[in-house]
């Protein structure tokens, strides 16, 4: 083993210079030089003596040739081909392309065979317009770095690293990269950041009547007052089907695949969330289709999105305290602090109103027994504060409506003295009294 030297490489003539081992130098008759390393392989049951390039010399030395052969023959002592070790990938994927290799494979085990799009969500953000056009194969461990730089120390650099971790060991075991544990290569050298984690941008509670007043009637914002009636999980109302909605039993059986906790959930339908439901199924209900949001644009998965909604409270500029613009998920906080703030409940039942986890099967099934009561009571309050202003409008023009009519209907009216009074100072009159409209036919009839 190891018999040559660095001279004898240089001023062999032609001929194979053996150096142990299976490792030779092949020198040609035009001064040529490559390394060789030969051993024996099983092919058909029968042995056959093969050999294989190990680079140019001087390019690849003396020294680096020996490691290549090591290398080759602890393959072959494993039983694999040494053939492949430095193989160049054939037909290297994209990373995008070994991405969605890697989901279609992967996503029977996520909730909802990953079509709400979560799973994607932060290599489509921060890594594909990065590195996704680029092959996989030629991708290093430098690039990946650069990749989770910006966001390093935040939740969304930690689930990108996550998913990147994972298909990197798919394109390795599809033979298509060297790298794998990439995780583990990544965080070693990049700062640790302790960063303190940060909720949702949550809406000042105040502002939600404000908020409800604000939106429309289309189905992105019927289902918007939806979910802030019932505050559940996002894809409990983009997902929500009418085959879920017992309306006699004024109950929503959200199913399992659409929860966080993987377990079903039974909400409490309030007044309002009837009222809407009714909306939607005169509205937006769509032939074919069970989706109580259907959406009129997106073909493929046919709901409404989450997205949308976060467009419009950035574009009509809702903000947090903190001055981020707000966005659903945080409307869940805002409820758990309107309970607190108001005293409607204890901290547990307001977590329980929102759909948290619930350790104990029996708990589980109390929870669907003996707590609906109760949270329908609390979450009718929440429905009750969150449509006051529009109650309010709704009662003050029915109030209007009922003066106008009067005043129509009386146009003179005699006042106490025998003089005749028009509707105009009929309504003075009544105002600078104090009496509400709605009052007002009674108040004259007692002049």
């Amino acid at each position: 083993m190891e018999k040559l030297t660095d001279a004898e490489c240089r001023n062999a003539g032609p001929g194979e210079l053996h150096d142990g081992g299976g490792l030779f130098l092949d020198v040609k008759k035009t001064g040529s030089r490559s390394w060789k390393f030969r051993w024996t392989e099983t092919v058909d049951g029968k042995a056959k003596r093969s050999k294989m390039g190990l680079g140019a010399y001087p390019a690849v030395s003396l020294k680096r040739s020996r490691e290549k052969a090591q290398e080759c023959r602890k393959a072959v002592a494993e039983g694999r081909d040494p053939r492949k070790l430095w193989a160049k990938p054939a037909r290297s994927k994209t990373f995008k392309g070994i991405t969605y290799e890697f989901f279609e494979l992967y996503k029977g085990g996520l909730k909802g065979g990953g079509e709400a799009g979560r799973w994607l969500s932060p290599l489509k953000t921060h890594v594909f317009p990065k590195i996704g056009h680029r092959p996989v194969a030629e991708l290093s461990l430098d690039d990946l770095i650069e990749v989770i730089r910006p966001i390093n120390g935040r939740d969304v650099g930690r689930k990108a690293l996550d998913r990147l971790n994972l298909v990197m060991d798919h394109a390795k075991g599809r033979e298509q990269t060297h790298l794998s544990d990439v995780k583990k290569l990544v965080k070693a050298q990049l700062p640790r950041i302790n960063q303190k984690s940060v909720g949702h941008p949550a809406l000042d509670w105040r502002d939600m009547p404000d908020l409800w007043m604000a939106l429309g009637d289309s189905v992105a914002h019927i289902g918007l007052k939806f979910y802030l009636l019932n505050v559940p999980r996002v894809s409990n109302v983009t997902q929500a089907r009418w085959a879920e909605i017992d309306m006699k039993a004024m109950v929503w059986d959200i199913p399992p695949e659409t929860t966080k906790t993987g377990e079903p959930f039974a909400a409490p339908l309030t007044r309002q969330s009837l009222d809407l439901l009714r909306l939607a199924k005169r509205r937006f209900a769509v032939e074919d289709s069970d989706y109580i949001f259907p959406s009129p644009t997106a073909r493929k998965k046919g709901v409404i999105s989450e997205n949308t909604w976060g467009k419009w409270l950035k574009d009509h500029d809702w903000k947090a305290a903190d001055g981020r613009h707000a966005v659903a998920h945080g409307f869940r906080a805002t409820f758990a602090t309107w309970c607190g703030d108001e005293q409607i409940c204890d901290k547990d039942m307001a977590i329980r109103c929102i759909q948290h986890k619930v350790e104990k099967a029996s708990d589980a099934a109390y929870l669907r027994s003996k707590l609906l009561p109760q949270r329908l009571a609390v979450m009718q309050q929440w429905a009750d504060f969150l449509t006051s202003k529009e109650s309010a409008s709704v009662n003050a023009q029915r109030r209007q409506a009922k003066l106008r009519d009067y005043l129509e209907s009386n146009p003179e009216r005699p006042g106490l003295d025998g003089s005749h009074r028009s509707g105009a100072e009929i309504e003075a009159w009544f105002h600078s009294e104090g009496y509400d409209e709605e009052d007002l036919p009674t108040r004259l009839e007692m002049e």
